[in-house]
């Protein structure tokens, strides 16, 4: 073992020569990460190609580093500058490209969204803000054009972090400059062992492991290489795009990622030897794309949200034509920026890089000021009433800490019960409403609220949040109905409960493993009513097909034109919800019946709106008059 191990000292590591087999898996993985985004179905891992591209730099930017510490002539400024070359021209032009289509199809809200996420990426910490987005109140994520920016800022902070790790070990521990690296790559592992949060996904404590097995890799194969193992390298690899799903992702596991790092890892310590790897990763279209896969990968985010954007706002306009068919389109002007951007910028000299970074990054700061100043330029929408633009801007709106409190001191009484409310987002405008509007309540109740997250957590342990959620394990919940068993309290269950029981979502969203979703639903809240004084469930509210707010804003809908839909076709689709909410047991459940509140039964019409005023915000969100009503009923309820 010891002789192996002096055998891999790095001393004698030189810089690797252009490797068509690398450049023909970069290839392979843009392309599954575009198809993925592009609901191509087949290629339901196609988000792992993000974990190869990691593998990828970890090899090849350690090349680089050794090689030249071995020959005394590494320069970080050198280095630093290697990479601005590479990265930011094409990153920022991005960027500036993305401005009049965001001022063009944006609301405001979207706008801020943007101008927020487009700083992020230019300042290289664009994973530490979408890690802290509010996923509930924010846009889409298909709507996002900056959302994969995430993984560059992980690999730019890796680029930052690891020349100046390289040179100390190379400096003062030298002999153990290999094993150091191991170590770190095992501590990455091991961190990502002792939590299932969602900063497993983004920070690079936990990426780190995929970057520093290439340089493992590399240095292992400056001294050893095993012929044909690249077949089965590339086997793994197109099996992990092709036979993991969206579940995987949703769940944060860390098994797809290692799986696929490890087929990485067979096809680099190949050296691209073999005729199938010639054939397939070194013909003329993998260079091709293998070429232009950066500009491939800056720009297919942006491609696909404001193609969905426009479709949101102007109608299915494409027809019968899918975001696959358009990617030869997408392959056009990635060629483009590849062509006339990154080559452009990479042969210019450093007077010029300067001066054209320096411009790019003006146009940004400037459309981001004025951006702030305007609440994302909200006089292009100055003519559209009040309360349209604020529930478009605002489709949940939450109740803060300060709000809470003071309803609850707002009248001071000895004798006051506690009153739950627990749900979705669905519960954030509830919560708020009742707060606002109700307070004379705070003489009978201490309002206690459990939303987003936290609620539907503890009523169905589900999220869709990526990895381990703390309210939706079994130990949050036992501490919960402790709370309950103490208090006895009167609590409102809302939210959308046709998507906790479809098959679909709720199993994919469950946060345990081998667990019935839908018997853990009925079990946790049985014990919660069995342990509360009363227990209300509403039934859900009606789903509309479009986002009301919104679509007023981009004039779909005339401003005097009510948005309705049938009774009938909501109750088919609810008929299934309501019978699965009648069989869970419980003597002190008491259904408010919302599709009553909202529909004319007689007449077969559920409305989004009443005297011209806005009952929906979006879809399936209430505005505060919308809770207002639902309220009113609760408390007929609680009269009964």
């Amino acid at each position: 073992m010891k002789r192996i191990v002096s055998n891999l000292n790095i001393s004698k590591i030189e810089r690797l020569r252009y490797r068509k087999d690398i450049n023909g898996l970069r290839a392979l993985s843009v392309l599954a990460v575009v198809l993925f985004h592009a609901d191509f179905h087949f290629f339901g891992g196609g988000w792992l190609g993000v974990d190869v591209f990691f593998v990828i730099s970890g090899y090849l930017i350690s090349n680089i580093i050794i090689s030249e510490l071995n020959n005394n002539d590494f320069s970080l400024k050198s280095f630093y500058i290697r990479r601005v070359r590479r990265i930011l021209p094409a990153l920022y032009s991005v960027v500036v490209l993305c401005i009049p289509f965001v001022y063009w199809l944006f609301t405001p809200k979207a706008t801020v969204e943007f101008i927020k996420s487009s700083l992020s990426a230019t300042f290289f910490y664009a994973n530490l803000f979408f890690q802290n987005l509010d996923f509930y109140n924010a846009e889409p994520t298909k709507l996002m054009p900056l959302l994969h920016t995430w993984s560059l800022a992980i690999e730019e902070q890796f680029y930052l972090f690891f020349p100046l790790i390289c040179i100390l070990l190379f400096r003062y521990v030298y002999k153990y400059f290999l094993s150091s690296l191991a170590a770190l790559f095992f501590l990455s592992l091991y961190l990502n062992s002792t939590t299932g949060d969602l900063i497993k996904f983004y920070q690079i404590t936990f990426r780190a492991w995929e970057l520093i097995l290439g340089s493992l890799i590399m240095i292992v194969s400056s001294k050893i290489s095993i012929k044909n193992l690249n077949y089965l390298g590339l086997l793994i690899v197109v099996s992990s795009f092709i036979f993991f799903d969206d579940s995987m992702l949703t769940l944060n596991s860390i098994e797809p990622k290692l799986i696929v790092s490890v087929g990485t890892s067979f096809i680099l310590i190949s050296k691209g030897d073999g005729l199938i790897s010639k054939f397939l990763l070194e013909n003329k279209i993998s260079q091709l794309f293998g070429n232009v896969s950066y500009s491939l990968y800056l720009l297919h985010q942006p491609f696909f949200a404001f193609l969905s954007y426009s479709q949101l706002r102007y109608g299915d306009f494409l027809g019968e034509i899918s975001s696959i068919e358009l990617i030869p389109i997408l392959v056009f002007i990635s060629y483009l920026s590849w062509r006339y951007i990154e080559l452009t910028f990479k042969n210019t000299d450093l007077k010029n890089l300067t001066i054209g970074l320096t411009i790019i990054i003006c146009i940004i700061l400037i459309f981001c000021l004025l951006g702030f100043f305007s609440n994302g330029y909200d006089s292009r929408y100055s003519s559209v009433p009040e309360d349209i633009m604020f529930y478009s801007n605002n489709p949940i709106i939450f109740p803060t800490t300060d709000e809470l409190n003071e309803f609850n001191d707002w009248c001071q009484s000895s004798d006051k019960k506690k009153l739950y409310i627990m749900g979705d987002s669905h519960a954030y405008t509830f919560a708020y409403t009742l707060i606002k509007d109700f307070k004379y309540l705070s003489c009978d109740y201490e309002l206690v609220i459990y939303s987003g997250d936290a609620g539907r957590c503890l009523l169905s342990q589900q999220s869709d949040i990526v990895g381990y959620v703390g309210w939706c394990a079994d130990e949050g919940f036992n501490n919960f109905i402790e709370n309950v068993k103490e208090d006895e309290p009167v609590v409102i269950a809302i939210g959308r409960f046709d998507n906790w029981i479809n098959k679909d979502k709720g199993s994919k969203e469950v946060k345990c493993e081998d667990c019935n979703y839908l018997e853990i639903f009925d079990s946790r809240t049985e014990e919660i009513a069995k342990k509360s004084e009363a227990f209300y469930i509403f039934n859900p509210v009606p789903t509309f097909p479009v986002k009301i707010a919104e679509s007023y804003l981009f004039k779909k809908i005339p401003l005097n034109e009510e948005v309705t839909i049938k009774y009938s076709d909501w109750s088919e689709y609810i008929n299934y919800t309501l019978d699965y909410l009648d069989q869970i047991n419980g003597d002190n459940i008491i259904r408010i019946k919302s599709e009553e509140v909202f529909c004319d039964i007689q007449k077969n019409i559920c409305y989004s709106s009443k005297q011209s005023e806005l009952l929906y915000s979006d879809d399936n969100h209430l505005t505060v008059k919308g809770n207002t009503i639902l309220i009113e009923e609760l408390l007929n309820s609680f009269n009964r």
